[in-house]
């Protein structure tokens, strides 16, 4: 293999500033689509394997000249390799981030609403440890409305204070707050279930309100019946096998890098391509409505070798982040 000219390997870390720190983990990824170990992608470039690893674990840039050699080598341009990409336009049926979170939060309230209901309002303080979104506002909001209620305030009085420390919260927390304490002063007023799923598909958007319309398909499987349903099942092509890796991870990894996917459309394209084994690791990770969401998708989803592969690429980009030091070259993260 033709090796490129010298270039300085790397740059001083306080000489040119970069955006975001997933440079490393995008070169990763790249790396490893082109299924090259740091040894052979060393060898191509004329710098030593230790500079690659550096670059990977964010410990080091590569120079400005060997930006421009990468960015020609794996065909990408400047701007995707050092992370600046533009921000997708939002579409109806496409989950980001927040709304991921919002769904996670309206689960909490809905198990809180059940077990008020089967064992009484004082029952739901015994469930905080056990929040799956991790809600700070709402393992807040849970302790602060029962100590109004055990001190007989007014329900229109202990709400408006909650509402005010709403609005103390930071800017991307508000959404949830707002929701958080609009669903617990139904909760507390006994309302039926289903006015309380409404009203979270009020906050979370058309799309979370017309997938729950078509739940109860899907909703006659039970979670392992799902998961089952994917044994078995190969990967698209010999090519978009990037994520197999991930099946010898553990699922704080996994969870890990569920929680930095922006978009559900891409966990969704990655493991349309990704083996039986590799999609279970994922989806078993995943609360029951995600999990339902995610499996209605795929069922769905029609799109390209080429979609699945810069699908995978982005998990991997993802990943290589999240796990940091955990990562080691011999296939496992």
């Amino acid at each position: 293999m033709e090796k490129i000219s010298f270039i300085p390997e790397e740059t001083d870390m306080e000489e040119v500033k970069f955006h975001g720190v997933t440079m490393g983990g995008k070169i990763y990824s790249l790396r490893r689509a082109k299924r090259m170990s740091q040894e052979q992608l060393a060898a191509v470039l004329n710098i030593s394997p230790a500079a690659v690893s550096k670059w990977e674990r964010n410990l080091s840039n590569p120079s400005i000249e060997m930006l421009w050699v990468l960015a020609d080598f794996f065909e990408c341009s400047i701007d995707e390799l050092v992370g600046r990409t533009l921000v997708q336009v939002e579409r109806v049926g496409t989950y980001n981030r927040k709304k991921i979170r919002l769904v996670a939060v309206g689960e909490d309230l809905l198990k809180c609403s059940e077990i008020s209901r089967a064992e009484g309002l004082l029952a739901m303080e015994a469930y905080i440890p056990r929040l799956k979104s991790g809600s700070r506002f709402l393992a807040f909001a849970i302790p602060c409305i029962m100590k109004f209620f055990m001190e007989q305030m007014a329900l229109d009085d202990a709400f408006q204070i909650l509402e005010n420390y709403v609005t103390t919260l930071p800017e991307e927390e508000r959404q949830e707050g707002n929701m958080t304490t609009a669903v617990l002063r139904k909760i507390f007023a006994g309302e039926n279930p289903k006015i309380l799923q409404e009203l979270i598909a009020s906050f979370i958007g058309m799309d979370y309100s017309e997938r729950n319309g078509r739940m109860s398909e899907i909703l006659k499987y039970t979670r392992q019946e799902i998961l089952d349903q994917y044994k078995g099942k190969k990967t698209y092509s010999e090519n978009t096998d990037l994520l197999e890796e991930f099946v010898h991870v553990g699922d704080y990894e996994i969870q890990l890098i569920l929680r930095n996917i922006e978009e559900v459309a891409t966990l969704t394209a990655a493991l349309a391509g990704a083996s039986g084994e590799t999609v279970r690791a994922f989806l078993s990770n995943l609360s029951d409505r995600l999990l339902y969401f995610i499996h209605e998708d795929m069922r769905q989803w029609k799109g390209t070798e080429e979609d699945i592969l810069a699908a995978q690429k982005k998990v991997l980009e993802i990943g290589s982040f999240c796990l940091g030091d955990m990562r080691e070259e011999k296939g496992t993260l």
